[in-house]
């Protein structure tokens, strides 16, 4: 009813209106008109710039009409010529970007500074527990706490429709709920005006504030558009009247737009700058104190980037650390099966070593690396490393006083003169290294001697004897049944010889002032687990230690190891065994 009453009494004002315009004018108005129209380009040409100027001083309304034409204008050029406008911004680039980011880190610093303040202090924690017991949200009772007011969000509402034109806000979630709020609204001040209305002169009654707990509503009403604002705290009366002036330069600027209204808000977008103008606060009298240096923000600022550094350095180290690590698997005779980070700064490394091969925790030494932060897993195998194999030929070489070792092009050739015997043994020696192939031409240059007559006690004999005792310690093999470590029959036949051999090898190396021990190797073959096969090959080892000393061998001569799952050529019945190595511990 209220709307009706409204259209009617502004349709009745235009026919007036044009009434008055045929009194004034009479038959003269087309001729008027037509003259007006001939001469208006001249016209406007001769004081447009004066006019601008003139409108300009007046009210400064003319930066609201110019603001969004030469927007487009030059997002227009922008798109068209971008080249260009890349070349004449480019200088500026670095400068603008510079100011950006300082700004940045300053409006970062200061509201971390506020979080803090607020979130982490008496006051803060109070006036959580306030926002609390009001049932509104922290940052609405800080708001209310630091301004004496705020307009939290502008509508502009087509009057006679109830449609939205536009709105701003502080918080783009109140935007989205802006619509219902528009629609709410008219509902209710119809509902006021019709049912209210008990004046006789038909004038219509109307909201002008809405208040609530939390907020208050401030209705300003134009001919054709209403301006409503959501206001926190206290309002004073200036900025009730700004609202007033705002929408009437509203009317005034979009007065074709108005009249012209029939559902569509995108020739109202460009009110968002007058609604920009109604987002007005004013703080608390302690709130515009001078700001204090954010020393809070900036020590926890700080203190995260030195935690975040920190991690970031051990994890760099913990990398660098891995990485070097694993140059050892380039080493002959090792192989890493798993490199694993414990922690922030440690690795653990699981890998398969040959005695031979060079010890993990020298190599860690010796490149610099701290081995509180390496924890080694080693599992003992025989390697067929080209320089583990030559290590192992260099051994056996060694062993042979008058036997020298060459490479001639990666071929060994072993050369020299022995006794017949022990070039046998020294044959079977060779053969019995993994990955040594045609013995006989690698041994063709070792000849044969007759031993010369000399004294029994001679250096000379007993060291002979003692070779030859080792030679055959060397060659002894004992076999296993699969999955086996009981000791055959055959096995122990074996173990009595090398009791006696050993015996008499432990006299003359009394003799000979030799410190002599030996190693107990056993082996395994794949057919298991990697767990139960190392340890199956150290029990094997540890049944022949046990046979020997049960024969009257000292136990301080016998080293019991097991190799695990030993990599040879053959399978079967060849990796089942417990090999046997006499050395001297104080031979270089």
């Amino acid at each position: 009813m209220t709307k009706d009453v409204k259209s009617t009494t502004r349709e009745s004002d235009q026919a007036d209106l044009e009434k008055l315009r045929e009194i004034l004018l009479g038959n003269e108005k087309q001729q008027i008109k037509q003259v007006l129209q001939d001469n208006a380009r001249q016209v406007v040409g001769d004081v447009v710039i004066e006019a601008l100027h003139d409108r300009q001083r007046q009210d400064g309304g003319l930066n609201s009409v110019l603001v969004p034409i030469v927007e487009k204008s030059v997002e227009k050029s922008v798109n068209d010529h971008s080249d260009q406008f890349v070349g004449y911004l480019y200088p500026l680039v670095g400068r603008l970007v510079r100011k950006s980011v300082t700004a940045f880190l300053a409006e970062f610093l200061e509201k971390t500074n506020e979080l803090i303040e607020n979130s982490l202090t008496f006051k803060g924690i109070a006036w959580r527990f306030k926002a609390w017991q009001a049932g509104v949200s922290f940052s609405q009772y800080v708001a209310s706490r630091t301004f004496v007011f705020r307009v939290e969000q502008v509508l502009l509402i087509h009057a006679d429709t109830g449609i939205l034109l536009n709105s701003v806000s502080r918080n783009e979630s109140d935007s989205k709920n802006a619509d219902l709020v528009s629609s709410m609204l008219t509902a209710i001040n119809d509902f006021v005006a019709d049912s209210f209305n008990v004046q006789n002169d038909n004038s219509e009654q109307n909201l002008e504030v809405v208040k609530t707990e939390d907020f208050s509503l401030v209705i300003k009403r134009g001919p054709q558009l209403v301006l409503v604002a959501a206001v926190t705290g206290n309002i004073p009366q200036d900025i009730s009247t700004q609202f007033q002036v705002s929408l009437e330069y509203i009317h005034k600027l979009f007065a074709k737009e108005i009249a012209e209204f029939c559902g569509d808000t995108i020739p109202f977008e460009s009110t968002e700058q007058q609604l920009q103008e109604c987002l007005v606060a004013e703080l608390h009298p302690d709130a515009e104190k001078k700001k204090k240096t954010p020393f809070l923000a900036i020590f926890v600022v700080l203190l995260v980037l030195c935690g975040v550094g920190y991690f970031a350095w051990l994890s760099y180290e913990q990398n660098s650390l891995f990485d070097k690590v694993s140059e050892l698997n380039n080493e002959p005779g090792i192989v890493i099966n798993e490199i694993e980070t414990l922690g922030i700064s440690e690795i653990s490394v699981q890998l398969l070593r040959d005695p031979l091969a060079i010890n993990v925790e020298q190599w860690i030494t010796e490149n610099g690396l701290n081995p509180a932060l390496v924890h080694i897993e080693e599992t003992q195998f025989l390697s067929l490393e080209a320089d583990i194999v030559k290590s192992r030929l260099q051994k056996i070489a060694d062993r042979y006083s008058g036997v020298s070792l060459q490479w001639m092009d990666e071929t060994p050739q072993l050369s020299g003169t022995l006794p017949n015997n022990l070039r046998q043994q020294l044959y079977r020696d060779v053969q019995a290294i993994p990955g040594i192939d045609n013995v006989d031409n690698l041994t063709r240059n070792v000849t044969s001697k007759e031993i010369e007559l000399a004294d029994e006690k001679s250096p000379e004999i007993l060291e002979a004897l003692f070779e030859i005792n080792a030679a055959r310690i060397d060659s002894t093999q004992i076999e296993f049944a699969q999955g086996q470590s009981a000791l055959s029959d055959d096995a122990k036949i074996q173990l009595d010889q090398l009791a006696n051999t050993l015996k008499n090898s432990i006299e003359l190396s009394k003799s000979l002032e030799l410190n002599v021990g030996l190693i107990i190797m056993g082996a395994s073959d794949s057919s298991g687990s990697p767990q139960f096969n190392q340890s199956l090959s150290r029990k094997r080892a540890q049944m022949a230690q046990q046979y020997l000393i049960e024969r009257g061998i000292e136990p301080g001569y016998l080293n019991a190891v097991g190799l695990g799952v030993v990599e040879l050529k053959t399978t079967g019945e060849g990796a089942r065994k417990v090999i046997f190595n006499l050395i001297d511990f104080e031979a270089k």
